[in-house]
């Protein structure tokens, strides 16, 4: 018997033929929504064909010590046969997607042509359990190849299959079939509890002219779900119940048109998890599952969680996930990465705030977008108040994308808020004057460095200052007092960066904004006159320019567009003005939307060269954790003595400051060599670091102490 895995202790093995069977029949099921089930079985049926060899059998049997390559041996035998799907996946099981490389690479090179020509151990021991791989039809899949983003999203797909049925198929045997899968209700389920919970809480019963109008937007939603699955837009202005109405669509379109599950797709880390909280609401705990960096599930042998699992494969009803994990899986060649895609499939996909789409990677992205559409079953929903109209980008495919509600310019004029003022160039000087002149006031600023240059000219007792060099859990205490002066009536004036204007429940009369994108700028506006109890004519929003980023090569060519915008439009927050912005924008950043030639690098196969360049989040940092308390004090005293759970993490990310390290040795000396090299910091690992000196952190207004350079766009 040739033997696939054995226990580590050594007290029983899995059949080789008994892997590959059961790999096969998963990953032929999860290839069903894809439309590749035949291609995915095959995978499943041959990706460890190399295990046939004498070498790997005396190796697993501990007679033989070294490394095996166990999954070229498959990749070749489907090369040879020019069928390159199979061979892609099969060679990257393990270690990940290779380049297609080119014929002439030498045995030597990673690339599957290297490979191709690379000896390895004769396995023809296969014929004794295994027929020779059928020829398959590609005819259905031929459409599939018409770009390199769509064949290389193909592949994704298949090896999605794979990957996961093969981790799934193993580690139920080495767990002993201890793995808890899909413990979930349905989405038809779902859908009754959804509704049920609206008229629980009041949706459906509306009291006021308020929530009489959410409403209008909730039913709308709910009617235009009956449309045929493609790519729809909600535009929907700040206090419209958005992320409701969203859900409800979802559900509905899901209901009606069999979709597997809803993938609900947010830009900010900072509010993904009170997202997730209003879902579970409506739909209970187990059946949302959040997938992001700050995402931690207790996961142990002897209980095993299933949503830890569903955060890996996307196996459950509801998925709440970052721009982040979403776009770099559907360009990664990763294993790990991957291994969810195929999840995607047959889903209903809600992008909100759709217009923090990544720019430099804006078309690629798209192109991905409608690949899902067309090929895979998907339906795509671009929520936002600030609609980017990326319609300009499916004009050449036969997508149309539609509008769910109607009479938007209406619905704008009814959450009206606040009236914008451009007042041009200013000195920090006369925004400070200006500030303190006023009981209470806000000004966002783009940077950190600006922020505390502006704080520095209005601190006082009633002045507070916001940004991310303040922990969580110190943020937290600022806004509350804030929020306690607000409704009081009392004197209150907060600097801060764009931090307060990402999922920040707050509401000032007057708010002062440093020039940025339009779609910033509304967003900022938000914190005025947000439950709309003023005067709109009273509620000023001051946009202004400072020296300080003039020549900036952040967002110049935002508030570039912006100041056209301004002269073209009364009133910049109307929907006509935000086309406006977006059109001329997107214009004026053609060539820089597919910043790292994706297009061109997928038109090579090349799945290790887009992974590396398809990076979301830019800024190299690490970790400073702050003692801020004596809960602070006890998580760090664990991780000194090697502790690293997950829920201590997790714990551990409200006392944390994330900061700049130079991340080669040609860089600039960053904030966290500053730290470092000043003897302010203890190292725990690579990433984390304790703050040791208590005069550079300040526990009344500041936060975390350092000099950040002026104009690196340090933006939080």
């Amino acid at each position: 018997m040739c033997i696939a895995h054995k226990l580590e202790n050594g007290e029983g093995v899995q059949s080789l033929i008994e892997h590959l069977q059961h790999t096969a029949e998963l990953a032929g099921e999860f290839g069903r929504y894809a439309g590749i089930e035949k291609l995915a079985y095959q995978c499943g049926l041959y990706h460890d064909m190399g295990k046939y060899s004498d070498t790997f059998q005396r190796y697993i049997r501990g007679n033989f010590h070294g490394r095996v390559d166990h999954s070229t041996a498959g990749a070749q035998l489907f090369m040879k046969s020019g069928e390159l799907l199979q061979a892609f996946c099969i060679a990257g099981h393990h270690a990940g997607l290779p380049d297609f490389g080119n014929k002439m690479d030498p045995e030597s090179e990673p690339t599957l042509c290297g490979r191709y020509r690379r000896s390895v151990p004769c396995c023809s021991r296969y014929h004794e359990e295994l027929p020779d791989p059928d020829k398959l039809d590609y005819g259905p899949l031929q459409d599939r190849f018409g770009s390199g983003i769509q064949t290389m999203l193909l592949i994704r797909m298949l090896f999605s299959c794979l990957v996961d049925a093969d981790f799934l198929d193993t580690e139920e045997y080495m767990k002993k079939g201890k793995i808890r899968r899909g413990d979930f209700d349905s989405l038809a389920t779902l859908r009754i509890l959804f509704f049920k919970e609206l008229k629980k809480q009041g949706y459906m019963d509306p009291k006021n002219e308020l929530n009489g109008e959410r409403k209008k937007i909730l039913d709308r939603c709910i009617a235009q779900a009956a449309q045929s699955p493609g790519l729809f837009t909600l535009t929907v202005p700040t206090g419209g119940g958005k992320t409701v109405s969203s859900m409800a669509f979802a559900l509905e379109h899901a209901a009606r048109y069999g979709k597997c599950r809803i993938i609900y797709v947010i830009p900010y880390t900072s509010i993904i998890e009170q997202t997730a909280d209003i879902f579970r609401r409506f739909l209970g705990e187990r059946n949302v599952v959040e997938h992001h960096m700050n995402a931690v599930y207790d996961d142990t042998e002897l209980h095993p969680d299933p949503k830890k699992l569903a955060s890996e494969n996307w196996d459950a009803p509801v998925i709440v996930t970052t721009n982040v994990q979403f776009f770099e899986s559907l360009f990664s060649n990763r294993t790990s990465r991957c291994r969810k895609l195929h999840n995607i499939a047959g889903s209903v996909i809600v992008f909100d705030e759709a217009q923090m789409f990544p720019l430099p990677y804006l078309k690629p992205a798209l192109q991905s977008i409608q690949g899902l559409l067309t090929y895979y079953g998907c339906t795509a929903v671009f929520c936002s108040a600030t609609q980017p109209h990326l319609d300009r980008f499916f004009q050449n495919t036969p997508i149309p994308v539609r509008e769910i509600m109607e009479n938007i310019s209406g619905v704008y004029d009814f959450f009206r808020r606040v009236t914008f003022h451009f007042l041009g160039l200013v000195e920090y000087d006369e925004v400070a004057e200006r500030m303190m002149s006023m009981k209470q006031v806000l000004c966002v600023m783009l940077t950190k460095h600006e922020a505390q240059e502006l704080y520095e000219r209005i601190k006082g007792p009633d002045c507070f200052y916001l940004s991310t060099n303040l922990c969580p859990v110190h943020r937290s205490q600022v806004i509350r007092q804030v929020k306690e002066r607000l409704a009081a009536g009392l004197p209150c004036r907060v600097v801060s960066t764009t931090v307060i204007s990402v999922g920040v429940d707050i509401d000032f009369p007057t708010v002062f904004l440093e020039q940025s994108g339009l779609d910033s700028l509304i967003q900022g506006a938000g914190r005025c006159n947000r439950e709309g109890k003023r005067p709109v004519h009273t509620s000023g929003v001051y946009v202004f320019k400072t020296d300080a980023v003039a020549d900036s090569r952040f967002m110049r060519q935002e508030r570039q567009v912006t100041d056209l915008v301004g002269k073209r439009h009364p009133d910049v927050s109307n929907p006509e003005a935000i086309e406006d912005y977006f059109d001329s924008l997107y214009l004026a950043k053609d060539q820089s939307l597919d910043q790292k030639n994706i297009i061109r690098l997928s038109e090579l196969l090349a799945f290790v060269s887009v992974n590396d360049q398809v990076q979301l989040i830019g800024d190299a940092s690490k970790t400073v954790l702050i003692p801020f308390n004596e809960e602070a004090m006890e998580i760090i005293r664990q991780l000194r003595i090697g502790i690293r759970t997950r829920a201590l993490m997790r714990a551990a990310g409200r006392y944390a400051v994330n900061v700049r390290f130079a991340s080669s040795p040609h860089q600039k000396r960053q904030a966290f060599e500053q730290l470092r090299d000043r003897g302010q910091i203890e190292l725990l690992d690579m990433q984390m670091a304790v703050l040791t000196d208590d005069s550079a952190y300040d526990r009344d207004k500041r936060g975390l102490l350092y000099e950040e350079e002026e104009g690196s766009g340090i933006m939080i």
